[in-house]
């Protein structure tokens, strides 16, 4: 989402520094017209009047502003474009599985250490899967369960409902053990 926002950034940038030039410009042409009407012109055409010279003015006013609502035009599809592609990111966020929360315990009361854990992996929305690891003396095994809006499809062991709790109640994208 920031590279998003970095380059939303970088084309306004772009698009502020082609205005900044033309209006720069526009206004040196002003300028040279301003002092040229007040001193007067001599050339091969002779002395443009004041209404000649308000006139040419007039229509340099006139192209400043088309050209700055053109870039204006710009500006917002430009940005409603970054917009719409910040939306799409963040929908995308939004089903990842991020909510994460692991429980360790004894699941045997003759075997020490915590070998065995539930994990929780959960997106915004508390969907996902819960992955327990039961160790005993000569095995492990392994299960794993859907969980829909933070409900099991299987019925929970205590442990599982323990991270799948621990993983809707924090904050996003934080792994922290449940105790």
């Amino acid at each position: 989402m920031a590279t998003y926002v970095a380059v939303f950034a970088l084309i306004l940038a772009y698009v502020a520094l082609v205005a900044a030039y033309s209006a720069l410009r526009t206004l040196a042409k002003l300028r040279r017209a301003t002092t040229l009407l007040a001193r007067g012109t001599r050339g091969t055409e002779g002395h443009r009047s004041l209404i000649e010279a308000t006139t040419e003015h007039a229509e340099l006013t006139q192209t400043v502003a088309e050209q700055l609502e053109s870039l204006r035009a710009h500006v917002d599809a430009q940005h409603a474009t970054a917009l719409a592609a910040v939306a799409e990111r963040a929908a995308e966020e939004n089903g990842a599985l991020r909510n994460v929360a692991l429980v360790r315990y004894d699941a045997f009361t003759d075997l020490s250490g915590r070998m065995s854990f539930s994990l929780a992996l959960l997106d915004d929305g508390g969907d996902g899967v819960t992955i327990s690891a039961i160790t005993g003396r000569s095995d492990t095994r392994v299960y794993a369960k859907a969980v829909v809006g933070g409900t099991g499809e299987h019925e929970l062991s205590p442990e599982e409902r323990q991270a799948v709790s621990a993983a809707i109640g924090k904050k996003p994208g934080l792994f922290r053990r449940a105790s």
